[in-house]
């Protein structure tokens, strides 16, 4: 893949480190309120680092959108389509994209983000922690499948996920060795820390086209980098990516003043202006909310007529107003 352009905002870069950078991938407009939230919370908490979105070619053809991001000052990075070849006629789509960040080698470092996270604390350490040449570092997937969907493997129940066997004092996670259990084997892909590499880059899209695994993969390039990195990543601290369901699956082990990185999987908070402040799960809601409503007032009450224009266009219809 060629190196991709970036294209910057208005304000000047000179602030940000120059080699490394914080991404993540949007696909469409549903996503862009959840975006403007983690860009607001990356500044508020005054990082060092850029964050830089990847967006598709679909999005690239949407010039109201692009004038959005140059609007929000947010930079971005055009990638192509990744797709794994055809089994059997058929191809597994999904955000294969997320992959894209092992291609840029024109930064040193690449921490990936999903857009449906909200950063709680300055997290620049993160640029600093040390991986060894060809690993990656990120957070347990928990394997405690609480709502209990039938599709999800019967492994996955609470006495198999690699958070129950976390130190729940500490929060330290466990450290895995091939004697753990195949869950402790698996990351979520919303929190990777990774150095961009042609080689690793190769590695993965030709996992991705050959393995037999991937016509049934459910987390795409999550499941993906499971086995490529397979004793060869790092496990991270759950507050670098904590799941929001995890507040009461994992109660013992959650400490809210701990978490630097809430991750609303699942549904978003953005759907509903409406969900029951009493739930430890859904009450989460309230901390993307207050922090959106500081994005709504920068852009609602610009003096800029063109950004209270493309507010009403590019956020308000993705965004529930009651």
């Amino acid at each position: 893949m060629p190196t991709p352009d970036v294209c910057h905002g208005d304000s000047a870069d000179s602030w940000y480190h120059p080699t490394k950078i914080w991404t993540t991938l949007l696909t469409n407009r549903a996503y862009f309120g959840g975006l403007l939230v983690l860009n607001h919370s990356l500044r508020h908490h005054q990082s060092r680092y850029r964050l830089v979105v990847m967006v598709t070619r679909a999005v690239e053809e949407d010039e109201e959108y692009m004038e959005a991001f140059a609007a929000a000052d947010i930079p971005t990075i055009v990638v192509d389509k990744i797709e794994p070849a055809p089994r059997d006629g058929k191809i597994n789509k999904g955000t294969w994209e997320k992959l894209a960040p092992w291609s840029f080698t024109q930064y040193e470092r690449v921490v990936l983000l999903d857009s449906d996270q909200v950063i709680l604390q300055n997290i620049d350490e993160m640029m600093d922690v040390e991986i060894p040449e060809g690993w990656i570092a990120s957070t347990h997937a928990c394997t405690c499948n609480p709502r209990k969907l039938a599709h999800y493997s019967k492994e996955w129940v609470p006495e198999n996920c690699a958070f129950t066997a976390a130190d729940q004092a500490t929060g330290t996670p466990a450290p895995i060795t091939e004697d753990s259990h195949d869950n402790h084997h698996l990351l979520n892909s919303g929190t990777v820390i990774l150095r961009p590499s042609e080689t690793e880059y190769g590695a993965l899209i030709d996992a991705m086209n050959t393995h037999p695994d991937v016509p049934r993969m459910l987390f795409f390039d999550q499941d993906l980098l499971a086995i490529v990195y397979r004793g060869r990543w790092k496990p991270l601290p759950y507050t670098y990516n904590a799941l929001k369901p995890m507040r009461h699956c994992h109660a013992e082990l959650w400490r809210d003043d701990n978490v630097k990185i809430l991750h609303y999987i699942l549904n978003k908070p953005w759907k509903s202006r409406t969900y029951d402040r009493a739930d430890p799960i859904e009450s989460t809601h309230s901390i993307w909310w207050d922090v959106y409503a500081d994005v709504e007032r920068n852009w609602a009450q610009s003096p800029d007529q063109r950004t209270r224009e493309l507010w009403q266009n590019v956020v308000v219809p993705v965004v529930a107003q009651a």
